[in-house]
C-alpha cells in the first residue's frame, strides 16, 4: 500500500472546492471515475490540534476540556486526512453531496490540544448499498513518539459515507423493509435552529453542501439543509465521555434531521452500554440509534 505522509492537516474548505471542481469537470468532460479504491494511506505526522478550537466548540456545541477533548472535537479536527483521501481524483466516489451513514469510534486514551499526533486514514472497502454505494474509512490517531513519551493509539474510528445514485460493485440491494418503530417516552429533546449546519460548519469544517442552505442541500437530493451526523453524536454524549477517555460509541442514521427541528431523544442504561434514540416527535420518525459503552 502507498503512504503519503503530509505535514500539516488538509483544510477541509480548499477539499470540498477542490472535490467539487472536480465533479464538475468530470461532468463536461464524461470521465470516468475508477471503480476500485486507491490502495493508499495518507498519513500527517505531527499534527496539532489548535486550543483555540476549544472555545469555538464551547459556543456552538457543548463543554469541552483542553487536556482531553470530546470524542467528536478530536473526529473533526483528524477528518481532513480522511477527506484528501476521498477527494482524490482517482477515488471512486465523489465527495460533494456525500451521506454520513454511520460512526463507531474507540477513544482509548486522552486526547490533549496542543500536543503533537500522528494521524492515518485510509478506505477499507466499497459496501453495495440500495441507494448507491458506500465507503468504510478508517482514521488513527497516536500520541506521537518524543521527548521521553512513546508512541500510543489515542483514538480511532470508522466511518461509512454514502454515494447516492452511484453503483460500483455490481450488487443492488433491495432496500430493507422499514421496521415498525414505535418510541417510548422521551427523557430529553434537541432543538437545532435554521442555522445550525452553519454554525457547526463553522467549528468543525465539514462543508459539505447538504448542511448549509435549502438550495445547497436540494442540488444532491435532500428536501432541505440536514444536520450533521456528528453534530447528533456530539449532543448524544454530552456529559458521558469520561475525562480519562475510555469509551467507546456508535451511532447509525435512518432520516436525516432537516433543519430547523426538534428532535426526542431517549437514553436507556443497562451495566453494559447506554442506549440512545432519536426521533421526529411529529412524524414518529427515527432519526438515529446509538450506543456508548465503557472500554475494557
Amino acid at each position: 500500500m502507498e503512504t503519503r505522509t503530509l505535514t500539516q492537516a488538509p483544510a477541509l474548505g480548499s477539499l470540498y472546492a477542490r472535490a467539487a471542481a472536480q465533479a464538475a469537470q468530470d461532468a463536461l468532460t464524461r470521465r470516468r471515475r475508477p471503480t476500485t479504491l486507491p490502495e493508499r494511506r495518507i498519513e500527517v505526522e505531527g499534527l496539532t490540534i489548535d486550543p483555540a478550537v476549544v472555545g469555538r466548540w464551547r459556543e456552538v456545541v457543548g463543554p469541552a476540556d483542553p487536556t482531553h477533548l470530546p470524542s467528536v472535537l478530536v473526529h473533526t479536527q483528524v477528518f481532513g486526512t480522511a477527506m484528501a483521501l476521498m477527494a482524490a481524483p482517482d477515488f471512486p466516489l465523489p465527495l460533494p453531496g456525500m451521506v454520513h451513514l454511520s460512526n463507531s469510534v474507540q477513544h482509548h486514551r486522552p486526547v490533549p490540544a496542543g500536543e503533537p499526533l500522528t494521524v492515518a486514514a485510509e478506505a477499507l472497502g466499497l459496501v453495495p448499498h440500495h441507494a448507491g454505494t458506500a465507503v468504510d474509512v478508517a482514521v488513527r490517531v497516536e500520541r506521537a513518539a518524543g521527548a521521553g513519551a512513546e508512541a500510543a493509539l489515542l483514538w480511532e474510528g470508522s466511518s461509512r459515507y454514502l454515494a447516492k445514485g452511484v453503483w460500483l460493485t455490481g450488487e443492488r440491494p433491495e432496500r430493507p423493509v422499514r421496521e415498525e418503530f414505535v418510541p417510548a417516552a422521551p427523557t430529553a429533546q434537541w432543538t437545532f435552529g435554521a442555522g445550525a449546519g452553519r454554525a457547526y460548519a463553522g467549528v468543525s469544517g465539514d462543508w459539505n453542501p447538504i448542511h448549509l442552505s435549502g438550495p445547497s442541500a436540494t442540488l444532491f437530493g435532500m428536501k432541505g439543509a440536514i444536520a450533521h451526523g456528528m453534530l447528533l453524536a456530539a449532543r448524544m454524549l454530552d456529559g458521558r465521555e469520561p475525562a480519562e477517555a475510555g469509551v467507546g460509541w456508535d451511532i447509525e442514521f435512518e432520516a436525516p434531521v432537516v433543519l430547523p427541528a426538534r428532535v426526542a431523544v431517549r437514553y436507556e442504561r443497562d451495566p453494559a452500554v447506554t442506549q440512545v434514540t432519536g426521533w421526529d416527535a411529529t412524524r414518529g420518525r427515527r432519526h438515529f440509534r446509538g450506543g456508548i459503552r465503557p472500554l475494557t
